[in-house]
């Protein structure tokens, strides 16, 4: 991983931080757009239920991220929720690498956004900054790993 890449996951953290104590259960994310060393846009979860880091950034882009890099501090979601999944505004976008801090604990997500991105070709990158994305939301991955005991317990075992 370049030093590049770490400074703009950093970026990504500091814009995830803002929405401190308003995305709850969601995961606090940020995202930043480049094209070279040019920052393109940024954007972050403001809160549970509005758009994505991701579709925020995407946005205030309107429709020009083509080749460009994507950073963000969690796995883009790929399933529908109160929003639309990420994965499918990433694949609209021409965007041609994703560099992410964390895999998304999320079972319905962990590892498929990944794997979406990459089967259209995009170069993806994983765990930069994992530890301090981690951090971040460590709120959000011990509700998930709750969520997930709750249905491993739920489940009958033949």
């Amino acid at each position: 991983m370049s030093d590049v890449d770490l400074r703009w996951m950093d970026r990504c953290l500091e814009l995830a931080a803002l929405a401190a104590g308003h995305t709850a259960p969601n995961p606090m994310v940020g995202s930043v757009i480049v094209r070279g060393d040019e920052l393109l846009a940024e954007g972050f979860h403001a809160r549970a239920g509005l758009a994505h880091a991701e579709v925020d950034a995407l946005r205030k882009l309107a429709g020009r991220a083509e080749g460009a890099t994507l950073y963000v501090s969690l796995e883009p979601c790929c399933h529908q929720g109160r929003t639309p999944p990420c994965t499918d505004a990433l694949l609209r976008s021409g965007v041609r690498r994703v560099v992410i801090g964390m895999i998304d604990p999320n079972p319905v997500v962990s590892g498929k956004g990944v794997a979406l991105l990459e089967s259209a070709g995009i170069e993806v990158v994983i765990g930069v900054r994992e530890l301090a994305c981690r951090e971040l939301n460590r709120a959000y991955i011990a509700t998930m790993a709750e969520r997930s005991a709750l249905t491993a317990r739920a489940t009958p075992t033949s």
